[in-house]
């Protein structure tokens, strides 16, 4: 009665939707117009560090750094056959620039010039020049970008290399890329589909299903405000995998009704039987997004939600959207008929069914060896340390300087302000660190014609007057006004020439009162202290805030790794005995070292909820204990093949790929999965033998899986070998490598392992047993029966149906215990009664 009450309840909703057909066409209409005027109010963000969890180190350090300092623009160029003559003349010509405040470079000529002689290899080696500039605004400002422009105009004659992030436009590329990408994934998709269908026209159902899905997905994500770049770009292509996938099993659904039926009936049958097996079968997805959601790292919960929206999106269309497209398109879809071109392939199940004792035990061998390589996996934590096969210019001129010069990354150390002395002590100890490049803080900033002193260092009048290059009775005259000014009038009862100020502190003070007109200085000395006063500003913007100072360091070496990690602990460790509060390690490195120790949690958590989502999932779907446990063995096997594959070839595996390919290989191609065993378990009770139905499993299963398959296949690849994203191309080739992965397990292992567990699945299922105990069997014999009731069992091939009426033949049928039955011996063909029957007709 339950099964019957649901179906009923199907039938319900599905005459519904499409008797209302038309209405739900108008809504997806002016749905679609609302989200195509919403897509542009999406924020995507394009910089990773923006997920950190909020108690990391790293995100309270660049918190306070986006909130105290200002970071001017900056960047490398190198310029290669080039004589070192036109190199230097070039690197004035770019200092010349409006918006440039600095062009390093090594000048031989400069008296000014306080580099080593060994240090003209740092800017020119083997005819290539490196100059290392800086912006007097921040990236993002107007006169950066113009400067940026300007550069590139300069060096536009040479063989140039720029490395700078003043004009990278990661979400301009990125979309450039996508639309590229998705021409041909389309084109893909329309091969497979003229490949795997019956019907021209179903190619555009399917086409225009999944366009108004993605639409809506899109056009929605503004709900959330921000989105990352990477759910933006894999967003769409999943959502395309899964839309296509569930328009497939309504359309065939469909095409198989209508072979007995009229359109609308059939419409309405297709519906009401697709709705459950696209729902039940699409919870499995959502439930590896789910995990994703728990992640501490919070693009977790920024791809889970963007993704399970767009498989409930995707699901709604299909259900509401395309059936107003199958009526619409009636004619079309009978006209536009053609031949199926997707094989037999009883052969290949022939092949599964006598090699079942082969690959099973070879699966359980590659499974634990594929457990062990994956926990070896080496993970890499920052996208400019993934490789791919396209880089973009950032990356392409990066690995082209490190050919030629030795390549750093920046910390910044981030300390409680007001005390320079700690400052100084802190940039002596860090300087003599031998992976440590250069120190820049206020504490080591050089002063005056010989640099002797430092801005923080605290000088007396006469020191003052040599750095400042004013007269000693005018520093005198300023020092008196200073310390009334602060009313520090022990400087009057003590010598004032021992009377000291912090250079930096006078200099404010200086400035302060010129602008008010307090002091006159002539206009020479003016400018001069002027000019000081620019510099000391500039180099606060950058190094001081309003409750912290930062000291900025150029590390040696790769930006991950042991060897860094160890180089920020001893920072932090190093800086943290000077100050009783808390202090901080800021840069790419710490990022990375953050993520390295949430990854392991994160791993741990996702892997567990995934697999125990989609088990709980499947134990009520098959309603069997056993069942669920050979399903996810296989799909977890799948994983850890995909990722032990990295260990094994001497490759690195970009850690987010993992978490996000993990999930969705763990959720979506269960689906394939499922299709083999609700089959099998259909077909197991119809077929003479178990063997016939692994056979006849693999042969209506594989039009579904390889249409899916390999689509999902396709556009991972497509993906990860066509974008210059790091992290998209690691994202889209891992992908590829996992589903057909788990197609060739699901195709070949699973069938096997349905076929020698059969008897668990039996024993370990609850669906049946009071069931059968009310149930009456009729064992194989030669009968008439007349049945009022339903029955289902062997009968001469197979029946599943509620008769009334009379059966005669062979039978071995399994009857409700309400069915009522009466044996009617006299007339069976060839049995004794019958014989004496025929004998007394004859005398």
């Amino acid at each position: 009665m339950k099964d019957n009450n649901e179906n009923n309840m199907m039938k319900k909703i599905a005459t519904f939707i499409v008797d209302k057909r038309k209405a739900f066409f108008v809504l997806f209409i002016l749905a679609s117009i609302y989200c195509t005027t919403s897509i542009s109010k999406v924020n995507v963000i394009d910089d990773l560090k923006e997920y950190l969890p909020k108690t990391t180190e790293t995100r309270q350090g660049v918190d306070i750094m986006d909130e105290q300092f200002i970071t001017m623009g900056s960047g490398k160029v190198m310029i290669t056959n080039i004589t070192y003559e036109k190199a230097l003349a070039l690197s004035k010509e770019l200092a010349d620039i409006k918006g440039v405040s600095e062009i390093k470079f090594y000048d031989a000529d400069d008296e000014d010039n306080t580099y080593e002689d060994d240090e003209l290899e740092d800017y020119y080696k083997d005819s290539a020049a490196l100059f290392t500039f800086t912006m007097d605004e921040p990236e993002e400002s107007e006169l950066s970008q113009q400067a940026m422009a300007e550069i590139r105009e300069k060096i536009a004659d040479y063989d140039s290399y720029v490395y700078s992030t003043v004009d990278k436009d990661d979400s301009k590329s990125l979309k450039e890329d996508m639309k590229v990408i998705l021409i041909i994934v389309v084109i893909i998709i329309t091969a497979v589909l003229l490949f795997t269908s019956t019907t021209y026209m179903e190619i555009l159902i399917f086409m225009l299903t999944f366009g108004m899905a993605a639409l809506l997905n899109m056009g929605t994500n503004f709900w959330f405000k921000d989105i990352s770049f990477i759910t933006n770009a894999v967003g769409v292509v999943l959502q395309l995998a899964l839309a296509i996938d569930y328009a497939i099993i309504l359309f065939h659904r469909f095409m198989e009704e209508k072979e007995h039926m009229e359109t609308r009936g059939a419409l309405i049958e297709a519906l009401s039987k697709a709705i459950p097996e696209i729902s039940s079968s699409s919870l499995t997805t959502i439930s590896g997004m789910v995990a994703l959601m728990f992640m501490q790292f919070g693009i977790g919960m920024d791809l889970g939600r963007v993704l399970t929206k767009a498989i409930i999106l995707s699901m709604l269309s299909v259900f509401c959207f395309m059936p107003a497209l199958i009526m619409m398109f009636n004619k079309a879809i009978d006209k536009t008929r053609h031949n199926n071109f997707v094989p037999d392939i009883t052969a290949w199940g022939k092949f599964v069914v006598k090699t079942r004792y082969i690959f099973p035990p070879i699966f359980i061998v590659v499974l634990i060896f594929g457990c062990i390589y994956a926990n070896k996996c080496p993970y890499i934590f920052d996208n400019s340390s993934v490789q791919s096969r396209i880089k973009d210019e950032y990356l392409a001129s990066r690995d082209r300087i490190a050919q030629d010069f030795d390549t750093t990354n920046t910390l910044a150390i981030v300390l409680p302000k007001g005390d320079y002395q700690k400052e100084a002590e802190i940039i002596s100890v860090v300087e003599n660190i031998d992976e440590v490049d250069s120190v820049l803080g206020l504490a080591n900033i050089k002063v005056g014609d010989d640099d002797q002193y430092v801005l923080t260092d605290s000088l007396t009048p006469r020191q003052f007057a040599e750095v400042a290059d004013i007269d000693l009775d005018l520093s005198k005259l300023l020092y008196q006004a200073y310390a009334i000014d602060k009313e520090e009038y022990g400087a009057f009862m003590s010598s004032l020439d021992d009377y000291d100020i912090p250079v930096i502190s006078m200099i404010d003070f200086i400035h302060e009162q010129k602008e008010k007109g307090g002091i006159h200085i002539d206009e020479e000395k003016s400018k001069d202290i002027d000019d000081m006063y620019h510099d000391v500003t500039d180099a606060r913007k950058q190094l001081e805030g309003e409750d912290y100072s930062r000291i900025v360091l150029a590390v040696k070496g790769p930006v991950e790794g042991e060897a860094t990690f160890k180089i920020v602990d001893q920072l932090h460790n190093i800086a943290q005995t000077y100050y009783d509060q808390p202090i901080y390690v800021v840069g790419d490195s710490t990022s990375d070292y953050d993520l390295s120790k949430s990854f392991s949690n994160d791993n741990t958590l996702i892997s567990i909820l995934t697999a125990l989502f989609v088990g709980i999932i499947l134990l009520f779907t098959f309603q069997s204990v056993g069942l669920p446990f050979m399903l996810v063995l296989t799909i977890q096997g799948s994983i850890w093949i995909t990722f032990a594959r990295p260990y094994l070839m001497g490759t690195t595996m970009y850690f987010l790929s993992y978490l996000v390919v993990s999930s969705i290989q763990m959720g979506a191609t269960i689906d394939y999965a499922i299709v083999i065993t609700s089959r099998y378990m259909a077909l197991r009770n119809t077929e003479k033998t178990k063997k016939d139905a692994i056979v006849k499993t693999l042969n209506q299963a594989f039009p579904t899986i390889i249409t899916s398959g390999s689509i999902m296949t396709s556009a991972g690849f497509v993906i990860g070998y066509l974008t210059s994203n790091p992290v998209i191309a690691s994202l889209g080739t891992t992908l590829g490598v996992g589903t057909l992965v788990s197609i060739i397990l699901v195709m070949t292992v699973l069938p096997q392992i349905l076929f020698m567990g059969d008897f668990i699945i039996d024993r370990t299922s609850f669906s049946m047993s009071k069931e059968e105990e009310n149930n009456s069997t009729i064992q194989r014999r030669r009968d008439i029966v007349r049945f009022n009731g339903h029955v289902k069992g062997y009968f001469c091939g197979t029946i599943d149906a509620d008769v009334t009426g009379i059966l005669m033949g062979d039978m071995d049928l399994t009857m409700k215990s309400d069915t009522h039955v009466i044996l009617d011996r006299n007339r069976i063909p060839g049995s004794v009664e019958e014989q004496e029957d025929d004998d007394n007709e004859n005398e």
